[in-house]
């Protein structure tokens, strides 16, 4: 009788299991079928209402951008506006060069200065999913030269608590700072970075956030891991795989005519200006190449690199990096509050979004409009971008004119409206 009851209870509590389990293998299912989808190409026919963009209301953006440039504000703007995969902005406003009224077009280059970072960083991160190192090895174990002086800008020279991490040159928090007198001088980065490293740090590793000077020594560990330059691993790697074209540091004479001029304020008005990404692109020695700057490229190009981070690490049916690395990336790694402001957030190569409630100041780079958790950063002539993860969406939005006009944090008020 015993042995009765005790199947009976068996095969009860089996049924329920199953019933349990069937319901939570449904709801798996029905999240997963729910999911965004991955595209692995850009779709530029947008089905406006599957991907909840209210077409009308895009005006409002071609409304602004083009007021700043019949102002004489800006002398163009580009815009890549991606969301599900699908393309629903990609404009080009006004001219490539002012003076001789030649319009911009979408397949012109850029100087994308400071984007160059998050390319180098997915580099080195590919390196750490090889196996090569990990993120809280000490910079010294690589490059034998890396002080462990810190001489604060007030304060008594000591040695560093503790050694520089790889992890922290990636998110601006080493306390490395620029060889005086910079690198035009040195042939290689191997050369550059070596003499870098010998100097004082700024602050002890970690405590506070300095951004740039670091970028060259995450840089040089690629060339170190991979044995090859940091040109040719990234062309490799990283363009090859996602159909970038037309993005390097270096380019024959006949990309010319492709580049956009650079205008900077003076006086009240823009005019143009000499300045490069890194380099003269069109030099004959192409071997020097930075981690922080130097990259020039399309809108498009960028905007592969981008959609393969939303999508998790591919893009053009190639996979760059892993998701969970992505995750890791997206990890502030800021101290508070003595790193930076509490509402500013760093993880590896892109800033973070906040979700606190904090002051929406357009001064200091904050938007209410981008969702929590969404990855940016931009470059010194004015391309910036947002990598969306909520709203599975891409932003992008260039021009070449300095000092910043604060036409990005309008521009995204006038993107996210439009969304139903």
């Amino acid at each position: 009788m015993k042995t009765n009851i005790l199947l009976f209870i068996l095969l009860f509590a089996s049924c329920a299991c199953g019933k349990v389990c069937g319901k939570v293998c449904d709801k798996e299912k029905e999240e997963s079928a729910n999911a965004p989808e991955k595209p692995q190409v850009f779709d530029y026919s947008p089905d406006y209402k599957a991907i909840g963009v209210d077409e009308a209301r895009l005006a409002r953006i071609d409304s602004l951008l083009q007021d700043y440039i019949n102002k004489g504000l800006i002398p163009h703007a580009l815009t890549f506006v991606a969301k599900d995969g699908q393309v629903f902005h990609n404009k080009a406003f006004g001219w490539r060069d002012v003076e001789k009224k030649i319009p911009l077009e979408k397949d012109d280059i850029f100087r994308m200065y400071s984007q160059t970072k998050a390319v180098t960083t997915v580099a080195l991160m590919q390196l750490f999913e090889q196996g090569k190192f990990q993120l809280d090895d000490p910079v010294s174990k690589y490059i034998p030269e890396m002080t462990d002086r810190v001489k604060p800008r007030n304060g008594t020279e000591h040695n560093a608590p503790s050694p520089v991490l790889i992890r922290q040159l990636m998110s601006h928090t080493s306390g490395i700072g620029a060889l005086q007198g910079g690198d035009k001088s040195y042939a290689t980065l191997a050369e550059y970075v070596k003499e870098q490293v010998k100097q004082p740090l700024q602050y002890d590793p970690g405590m506070s956030w300095n951004y740039h000077p670091a970028s060259d020594v995450w840089a040089y560990l690629v060339e170190y891991f991979s044995k090859q330059s940091l040109q040719d691993y990234i062309k490799e790697n990283i363009f090859k795989p996602l159909g970038i074209n037309d993005m390097a540091y270096y380019y024959p004479e006949s990309y010319k005519d492709r580049f956009v001029t650079v205008y900077r304020e003076e006086d009240g008005q823009i005019k143009p200006a000499e300045m490069w990404s890194g380099r003269y692109p069109f030099g004959s020695d192409t071997r020097f190449a930075n981690g922080g700057t130097g990259l020039n490229g399309t809108i498009e190009g960028y905007a592969r690199f981008l959609q393969a981070i939303l999508n998790g690490g591919s893009f053009n049916n190639k996979r760059i990096l892993g998701r969970r690395t992505i995750e890791v990336m997206s990890k502030d790694q800021i101290k508070h509050p003595e790193g930076g402001a509490d509402n500013f957030r760093f993880g590896l190569g892109f800033q973070i979004y906040p979700g606190e409630k904090i002051t929406w100041d357009a001064n200091k780079g904050a938007s209410p409009m981008v969702s929590p958790g969404s990855l940016s950063w931009g470059g010194m002539a004015n391309t910036d971008y947002i990598i969306d993860t909520q709203e599975n969406m891409i932003i992008l939005l260039y021009t070449n004119r300095l000092p910043d006009t604060k036409i990005w944090e309008l521009f995204l008020n006038t993107v996210y409206q439009a969304l139903e």
